[in-house]
């Protein structure tokens, strides 16, 4: 699942796997932009059918919170 969440973020932002990686954070990269941060969310609710609320959503700094959020939500 882990890995599944990396792919779909690097797929989103258009970059290698190998970028993604767990302390990766919004704005580190050019790539994850405010619009990127929302298609992010988009997509995981999508993929893994959850939905994440807006306090979560607030609460997102880096990749690892995107996959604790996926974790506690399966």
């Amino acid at each position: 699942m882990k890995n599944e969440v990396r792919e779909l973020i690097a797929k989103i932002l258009n970059v290698s796997t190998d970028v993604v990686v767990d302390d990766l954070a919004v704005g580190d990269i050019p790539e994850w932009d405010s619009l990127a941060h929302m298609n992010i969310i988009a997509s995981i609710e999508k993929e893994f059918g959850i939905t994440i609320d807006i306090e979560q959503t607030l609460d997102i700094e880096d990749v690892e919170d995107i996959i604790e959020i996926v974790k506690s939500n399966k």
